[in-house]
């Protein structure tokens, strides 16, 4: 990302802060693991793309931390982050994969990032013309305290707003079920804070957020998904659950179908979804440009009557200084003209 411009000491060795972009972060400071790639996908976060299948070469010196995802079954979850003695500065990367190495979720964060507003939408307009599609883009509402930010979204990816009990989880410090976001980058502090958290939905897309305060300094993160990957694998049935599909199959056979007909109809059948996401999307972005305008146009007529309001006080005050100076006028007249009495 061009635009953005941390700031980081060294880690791993004590040279001067160094003004490096977002590549030469990743490039210099985050040993990434080089990816074969297994599926050809526009969304890359970080040279791996959505569906690329992650290899570690250097296994004794990967960053990455991998683990068994206690969110979901069966999949892999791989982390790696650092930060300064005094937390100053933060990068964390993390990828979601299943068994066979195949990313289903990856996601980079920077804490401190430093943006100029005024690129933010040209930043946006680039990636727009990279992935061949217009993004969804979505506000933060201004609240005092709390800085700017500006989301937007490629592809098929849903936003679901949390409920108010799992909001109030997020708020202690607990973690529903799926991979949340937040415009704060914090979804705890959002929470806190009555700023909308997010459960990623949907199918695959790319997200990415800038955060940031009047000093141009905040939170970058960018991310790439394919939730319904994810979702079939992080379902995990209960022993009583798997008892009774075992029974049901039983007493009520499976229809066998031709594997060729059964995976057209599922390909349709998610091509259509995805198309009708599409078309919500679009709606939703029709929508937000109209109210966006609407908007617009009440602030010109605002400003329109104050404009009016203001030259119609100049004018009555212009009109009371001429009645004021033609009165006086006259009366010097009237003095001047009067005629002396003889003595």
């Amino acid at each position: 990302m061009r635009l953005v411009l941390p700031f980081v000491f060294m880690l791993f060795l004590g040279t001067p802060v160094l003004a490096l972009n977002a590549n030469d972060l990743r490039n210099n400071l985050v040993k990434i693991p080089r990816f074969s790639l297994v599926a050809a996908s526009r969304y890359v976060v970080d040279g791996l793309p959505l569906g690329g299948h992650v290899k570690f070469e250097n296994q004794a010196s990967r960053p990455y931390q991998c683990r068994s995802s206690d969110k979901f079954s069966g999949l892999i979850w791989c982390h790696e982050e650092h930060t300064t003695p005094d937390n100053e500065v933060m990068r964390s990367h993390s990828i979601l994969q299943s068994q066979d190495g195949t990313a289903y979720y990856v996601n980079s964060y920077f804490q401190p990032a430093f943006f100029d507003p005024n690129d933010i939408q040209n930043e946006i307009d680039r990636m727009s013309s990279e992935f061949g599609q217009q993004a969804r883009i979505i506000r933060m509402s201004q609240r005092e305290g709390l800085p700017s930010a500006v989301m937007a979204i490629w592809g098929a990816i849903q936003l679901e707003p949390l409920k108010p009990d799992e909001i109030s989880v997020v708020a202690s410090g607990g973690s529903p079920p799926g991979i949340l976001i937040s415009f704060l980058g914090d979804e705890e502090r959002s929470a806190q804070a009555g700023v909308p958290v997010y459960r990623l939905a949907g199918g695959a897309g790319f997200l990415w957020v800038a955060t940031f305060d009047q000093n141009g300094r905040g939170v970058l993160q960018y991310l790439a998904i394919d939730d319904s990957k994810i979702e079939p694998s992080g379902q995990v049935a209960s022993n009583s659950e798997n008892q009774a599909e075992s029974n049901s199959s039983a007493v009520n056979p499976p229809v066998v179908t031709q594997p060729g007909l059964q995976q057209q109809s599922r390909s349709q059948t998610e091509d259509a979804q995805a198309q009708a996401k599409e078309d919500q999307y679009r709606q939703e972005d029709a929508k937000q440009q109209v109210e966006e305008a609407d908007r617009q146009l009440k602030e010109a007529q605002q400003l329109l009557e104050a404009q009016n309001r203001k030259l119609a006080t100049i004018a009555e005050v212009a009109v009371t200084v001429f009645v004021l100076l033609c009165g006086v006028a006259v009366a010097v007249f009237l003095r001047v003209k009067r005629p002396t009495v003889p003595q």
